[in-house]
């Protein structure tokens, strides 16, 4: 087993559960090669956790374990159905959820999306290319799962039986998921419980869905009596499935979807009662967190002008730097630049199957804020 010592007193950290060891913490490292099993211990010999090693980027390694454990397949069984035991806890009788969530799940840069019969994983590592075939094996072990698609650092391999597209149920919305050339593992599931609870507002409301990606705002809005919704996506391939969604669930005479930017359709000056704001995350680091948070100001600003007296605003933040009280703060700013008054309905966070790790606020990234406005 390779060893890895700690530079003195920086150990704290990795003791209080945090699961990324980075490479200015260590003594200097020893030749090791991607993906190499390593054990990391204090300055004064004592054991911290096992893990595997990157060679590039900050992290030098993401830790698997607090203890000598081996890494194998008994590793994978247990992390794989512990996440799936808990997932059927919160989604009892359901099929479509996030099965493992990377670092909260035991399984660091890891995740997969469960969707019916096919379960999609994607990593950066390289370290999950000589694991997938056992991980692959597992997740098929699940009753009624026939097949897995696993991408490793933009390699993707498909085990068993994995269609171009599948059809699924969400939160009682029929939900036709791309498996081929998508976003991500095919839906955003994080704003599952979201848009769910948006449905309140939108009896008889005119709504404007930013950043619609797939149509699943929209066609809980419409589902919920919305008199229309128009969904907005700079992406021609997820307007069009989102068109496809409308039509599943009955709503397309109330949907209509249109590829262009959201900050030009709210320049229109078109009045709605519901907008809602979805965008992808602005800030990926923090030296682009100021700029990240113009942005937001600019883009909820244009939201503000175009609602009517008593309408509703909810608007999301995917960018983990841009914390809850910041983006907040934004709103605040938006609001009385538009000489608007604005009470605060919700503040919610990802959905529960995206569970935060307290020892790593990394894993906390999703800010959605419910607006009534005056």
């Amino acid at each position: 087993m390779k060893h890895l010592r700690l530079k003195p007193r920086e150990e704290r950290r990795l003791l209080r559960g945090h699961p990324w060891a980075y490479r200015n913490e260590f003594e200097p490292i020893p030749p090791l090669q991607e993906s190499d099993i390593v054990d990391i211990y204090t300055d004064h010999g004592r054991f911290v956790a096992r893990g595997f090693y990157q060679a590039q980027g900050g992290i030098a390694v993401r830790i698997l374990s607090r203890h000598q454990t081996p890494v194998d397949r008994a590793l994978w069984q247990e992390r794989i159905d512990e996440a799936r035991a808990f997932r059927e806890r919160l989604w009892p009788g359901q099929d479509v959820y996030r099965w493992v969530f990377g670092e909260s799940d035991g399984m660091p840069g890891f995740v997969a999306d469960r969707y019916g019969p096919v379960v999609v994983c994607e990593t950066p590592c390289p370290f999950y290319g000589a694991h997938a075939p056992t991980l692959a094996e597992l997740f098929m072990k699940a009753e009624r799962v026939a097949g897995v698609k696993i991408t490793v650092a933009g390699e993707e391999t498909r085990y068993g039986e994995v269609p171009p597209d599948v059809t699924c149920r969400v939160e009682g919305v029929s939900v036709s998921v791309v498996l081929e050339g998508g976003q991500k593992t095919g839906l955003f599931l994080d704003q599952r419980l979201n848009s769910l609870s948006a449905r309140r507002y939108c009896s008889g409301a005119r709504v404007l869905d930013g950043h619609c990606y797939v149509g699943m705002w929209s066609c809980h809005a419409a589902l919920a009596g919305a008199s229309s919704v128009l969904g907005v996506d700079t992406s021609g391939p997820a307007v069009e499935r989102a068109a496809v969604n409308a039509r599943l669930n009955g709503v397309d005479s109330v949907c209509s979807f249109e590829r262009a930017d959201m900050m030009e359709v709210l320049q229109r000056g078109e009045r709605y009662d519901l907008v809602i704001l979805d965008p992808p995350a602005l800030a990926k680091g923090r030296a682009q967190l100021k700029k990240a948070l113009g942005l937001y100001q600019t883009l909820n600003r244009a939201a503000l002008e175009v609602l009517e007296p008593g309408g509703i605003l909810i608007t999301s933040t995917c960018s983990h730097f841009v914390g809850r009280e910041a983006f907040i703060e934004v709103l605040k700013r938006s609001a009385t630049s538009d000489q608007r008054q604005g009470w605060v309905l919700g503040v919610s966070g990802a959905a529960p199957d995206h569970p935060v790790l307290m020892a790593m606020p990394e894993t906390e990234y999703l800010t959605c804020v419910t607006l009534r406005v005056g």
